[in-house]
């Protein structure tokens, strides 16, 4: 397999059954589609700890597809970017914008005006929706929010599982699938004894293999999107609302992937500006962890010694100041473009000799 054909892995998958990843585990396949590629699904990696019966599995991937599009607000809503609520103009606001939308859309206008209030006021959707409607109304919002056509829900699963758990779990897959017109790719267990799952063998896993040791993700995880703020990150969503209002923030680039030197893979960083070596990083809670320090401590270094200043704030620092975080960066920028002072002339040496 060449370079090429494993960074296009994933275009090799069935889109209309459920597909074992032989061989990946989770954080590896997140690596490989963070940031997402142009051409890929939209993707969704869910840890399943516990398979009770084939409707729980179905009801814990919906209420995370719906936690996941309530993050993503307003993304998926246009001309909602204003609205930070909860209030009721901003609530009213929202409703008005959601019917607008299924007006012109194939939006379900009564699910996504729910949805809309769900976001507003920051809590699970108040009214309730069938199964199908829910998995179908969920999967056009966050293929909107990531401008593709399709869906793909990564399962995380124990690598343990008893014959019933498997039955259950491939019945709540499928039903995803036909259902609720999702893709189903499931991580973890070496192999599931049934032949109504296609083992998928193609992973390019030592590429993209993480060198931590662990391989469960302990949360739902979305991918970044190229160019723009991490959808599910509000701490970049509001860096870069601030960031939009000023002149000089002219050619910074989210989530973009780069080569340092022809010596490393793809770094990707939050936020960058090319031309003056500039790389913004926007820590969350999880980069306290032992694992994430170090490994944000090696990429710095890297950086670094390849001509890259990096600037780190916390979620915490942009939410309670995003504007001393703008101007620490634009102290930075600035000085960058600003021409180097010439040289002043030895005393009596004409200026112009």
């Amino acid at each position: 397999m060449t370079d090429r054909d494993a960074d296009d892995w994933y275009r090799a998958i069935s889109t209309n059954r459920v597909t074992l990843l032989v061989g990946a585990n989770a954080l590896d396949v997140a690596a490989a589609l963070d940031p997402l590629p142009s051409d890929a699904p939209a993707i969704i990696t869910i840890p399943i700890q516990f398979i009770r019966s084939q409707g729980q599995v179905v009801t814990l991937v919906l209420d995370c597809l719906e936690t996941t599009a309530r993050q993503m607000f307003p993304s998926w809503l246009p001309g909602a970017g204003d609205l930070d609520g909860p209030n009721r103009l901003d609530l009213m606001a929202a409703k008005k914008l959601a019917s607008d939308l299924a007006a012109q859309s194939d939006h379900f206008s009564p699910f996504v005006r729910a949805m809309a209030e769900s976001a507003i006021l920051a809590r699970p959707m108040s009214k309730t929706f069938i199964d199908r409607t829910r998995a179908e109304g969920l999967r056009r919002l966050i293929v909107s929010t990531y401008e593709r056509t399709r869906l793909t829900v990564i399962l995380s699963v124990s690598n343990t599982l008893t014959t019933d758990q498997v039955v259950q779990l491939v019945g709540a897959c499928e039903w995803l699938c036909q259902q609720g017109g999702v893709t189903v790719w499931i991580v973890g267990p070496d192999e599931l004894d049934s032949d109504r799952v296609h083992s998928f063998e193609a992973f390019p896993s030592s590429r993209y293999r993480q060198g931590s040791g662990a391989t469960e993700i302990a949360a739902v995880y979305v991918p970044a999107l190229a160019g723009k703020p991490h959808p599910g990150s509000e701490a970049e969503k509001t860096l870069e609302r601030a960031l939009s209002r000023c002149d000089w923030a002219f050619g910074r680039e989210w989530n973009q992937p780069f080569h340092v030197s022809v010596l490393h893979e793809r770094f990707v960083v939050d936020l960058r500006w090319p031309n003056e070596h500039c790389v913004v990083e926007v820590d969350g809670d999880d980069h306290r962890q032992k694992m994430k320090f170090e490994r944000d401590r090696e990429r710095d270094v890297v950086l670094q010694v390849h001509g890259h200043a990096v600037l780190r704030f916390t979620n915490r620092q942009i939410f309670d100041d995003v504007a001393a975080v703008v101007s620490a960066i634009e102290n930075f920028i600035k000085n960058k473009r600003s021409p180097a002072p010439r040289s002043a002339p030895i005393e009596g040496t004409p200026s112009d000799e």
